[in-house]
């Protein structure tokens, strides 16, 4: 529920981010049609894409915590692909939080950028 939460303040926030010059992408660990229903119920202005075998989870290092607690990232990857930002957790409700943090590195990246 927490994750639904940052996902829909993150398309609350969408026009911000492109604004910086940045999109926003939202992986699931579920199969196409499922991705597909989530965005649909959010409204979201953004692409989620699907990664049902969990390959982009796995390289991220987002593996299960206990086998229970799904962990989850932000991260902001430059033009050149190059990992600029990553922030993991395990407690949801960092998420609330995260979108304003995540906002103003993205922008303050798209300032030295223009500068």
């Amino acid at each position: 529920m927490q994750c639904r939460s940052h996902v829909a303040q993150l398309g609350r926030l969408h026009e911000q981010f492109k604004a910086a010059g940045a999109e926003i992408l939202v992986i699931l660990g579920h199969n196409l049609e499922y991705a597909r229903r989530y965005a649909e119920n959010l409204h979201l202005p953004f692409p989620i894409l699907s990664d049902p075998d969990r390959s982009v989870y796995l390289l991220y290092e987002l593996e299960k915590y206990f086998l229970l607690f799904q962990r989850t990232a932000s991260l902001v990857i430059d033009r050149d692909g190059i990992v600029r930002y990553l922030k993991r957790t395990t407690l949801p409700n960092v998420w609330l939080q995260e979108s304003r943090e995540l906002f103003g590195f993205v922008d303050s990246l798209y300032e030295t950028q223009r500068s």
